[in-house]
């Protein structure tokens, strides 16, 4: 939690920081249960950030995130990783990781069977893959996330 160091006015600012980044600030008088999902997992990571993680374990980080906040999300993480911050993520949302992940790893009966990085890995994978990788398999090469598809679609029109 807040060092306990801290003055009451130093945690105050330092938590109302924190909500500002996590665009919760009109949340922190309600109660947890009043949230929503995404409000939730939003207020979640605000009290492990208020520790200063060195590590960051994630479990479902964007279960129950609209497509806005997932970006925020993203650049909040984008931000803790260039500050010296470990991010190690599990996730179902493919779509997610393909997009934002440096490397990804799929675990089976709790062995890792594939890992690479991000992009040769969904690339080079027929089932665990984004859904532009599976809709342009034998079109195009390597499109593992929608603007990939699109960036080939456009190249494709303009050499005509």
């Amino acid at each position: 939690m807040l060092d306990k160091r801290l003055s009451a006015d130093e945690k105050k600012q330092k938590t109302g920081d924190v909500a500002a980044i996590l665009d919760i600030s009109h949340l922190l008088s309600r109660h947890p249960y009043d949230l929503s999902g995404g409000e939730q997992q939003r207020a979640a990571l605000a009290k492990v950030l208020l520790t200063q993680p060195d590590i960051l374990l994630l479990d479902e980080p964007t279960k129950g995130l609209d497509s806005f906040f997932k970006q925020k999300f993203a650049d909040i993480l984008k931000k803790l990783i260039k500050s010296g911050v470990t991010v190690v993520m599990v996730s179902h949302d493919i779509e997610f990781c393909a997009e934002f992940a440096d490397n990804c790893t799929l675990f089976f009966n709790g062995t890792a069977i594939a890992s690479n990085g991000a992009r040769a890995f969904f690339a080079g994978n027929s089932f665990y893959t984004t859904a532009a990788s599976r809709m342009t398999r034998g079109l195009f090469q390597d499109a593992v996330r929608n603007g990939d598809v699109i960036a080939l679609c456009n190249k494709n029109r303009n050499a005509d």
